[in-house]
């Protein structure tokens, strides 16, 4: 997954990465060393982990969130072009988004309308959701700002340990800041959770040829 990862950032002309570890933090860092000659690549460790969700991940990264960068879900395998096209977007935050014929009600659903995202969450009934978070975000300009605000306020309040980080984008849209999306074909990613079926997984990696796309684009 990791070096899948870093394979599309590299072909996407990124170099710059950090990653939050937690839950075997060693074996993750370990593994970074053979990409010490391709990327500027560290590591923050949250001490956590195992008592807290996401959004107290990305906090702990806040001192980095000075100027343009995007935030990566651990568990997502994509092609370059995702990134490509993302980075393309001129707004202050924009998520990638992927459309599809239904939603289940695990997927991070999105309501969107006007070209904006007016909702996301996992809470969204599927009939009514237009749109799948991908968990790629982008920020720049202000926007760097907007979300570090935002993140510092919610963890002064205990409900929020345990809460996904894509509840401070709601937040933000809630304060009547605008988030803005970009577009990625449904073959492009794929979200690989620890599902107790692997067989499902592996199911989906072939008939999207994922793998293929991912690393066969040289």
């Amino acid at each position: 997954m990791l070096e899948a990862q870093l394979h599309s950032l590299q072909e996407a002309g990124i170099v710059d990465v950090t990653i939050i570890v937690g839950y075997r933090a060693e074996q993750i860092e370990a593994k970074l060393h053979k990409y010490k000659k391709d990327f500027n690549i560290s590591t923050i460790y949250n001490p956590f982990y195992d008592v807290s969700n996401n959004l107290l991940s990305v906090w702990m990264a806040r001192h980095l969130m000075q100027d343009e960068f995007i935030t990566i879900n651990g568990d997502d395998m994509f092609t370059a072009d995702v990134i490509i096209n993302l980075m393309k977007s001129k707004h202050n935050i924009t998520m990638v988004m992927d459309e599809k014929e239904h939603y289940d009600e695990d997927d991070m659903k999105i309501i969107h309308h006007d070209g904006l995202v007016k909702e996301v969450s996992k809470q969204i009934d599927p009939a009514k959701a237009n749109g799948e978070s991908v968990g790629i975000i982008k920020f720049s300009g202000h926007g760097p700002q907007i979300y570090v605000n935002i993140l510092e306020e919610m963890v002064r309040h205990p409900e929020n340990k345990n809460s996904f980080y894509l509840k401070a984008i709601q937040e933000i849209i809630n304060k009547g800041y605008p988030v803005h999306f970009s577009k990625c074909n449904p073959g492009d990613w794929g979200e690989l959770d620890f599902h107790p079926d692997l067989m499902l997984i592996r199911e989906y990696v072939t008939q999207t040829n994922l793998v293929a796309k991912i690393f066969d684009k040289e």
